[in-house]
């Protein structure tokens, strides 16, 4: 199956971004109240920051990831941080190259801003899944209990995550 990610740059991406993600609401089990959860999947439309959209080859959309500069521990202004505030690809669609392609599409726009984003950060909550897939290219750096649950923390060095991406052939279409 063929997929391809791109850029919400217009209006109309932007919006079909948070209706994929509202409609998967539920799905994205997400460990904080609505508004909360909310916040976090708006604020890279919101802040004029960057989302993307992953489509089928039927050029349906399948999957969205978006994230912001900086870190609510310091205003926002170590913007050599980018946030992923959700990264959420459908069941039926869940495969090790798309994932891949996520990550190797991320690294390259990254790298094509020449923004000096040197660091990646990311929540997820507390599964085996998760924690076995994100530790094979990301360090765990935090432990957060809530009333909804338990978050990590995860950081990457940008040049680690190019590193990791490097020894794999994946295609970006």
């Amino acid at each position: 199956m063929d997929y391809y990610l791109a850029e919400c740059a217009t209006e109309m991406y932007m919006r079909n971004y948070m209706e994929f993600l509202l409609e998967n609401y539920t799905e994205l089990k997400l460990p904080y109240s609505f508004p909360v959860a909310f916040s976090y999947l708006a604020s890279p439309v919101l802040l004029s920051r960057e989302s993307f959209l992953c489509f089928n080859e039927e050029d349906e959309v399948i999957g969205a990831f978006g994230y912001i500069h900086g870190t609510g521990e310091h205003d926002y202004e170590d913007v050599h941080v980018i946030q992923l505030q959700v990264a959420y690809i459908k069941e039926g669609h869940r495969r090790t190259r798309l994932f891949l392609e996520g990550l190797r599409y991320l690294s390259e726009y990254l790298a094509e801003r020449d923004e000096g984003v040197r660091e990646i950060r990311f929540w997820t909550g507390e599964d085996a899944y998760s924690e076995r897939l994100f530790s094979k290219f990301a360090r765990q750096t935090a432990r957060v209990e809530s009333e909804r649950g338990i978050l990590y923390g995860y950081n990457v060095a940008v040049p680690d995550l190019q590193d990791y991406i490097a020894r794999f052939q994946v295609a970006v279409h």
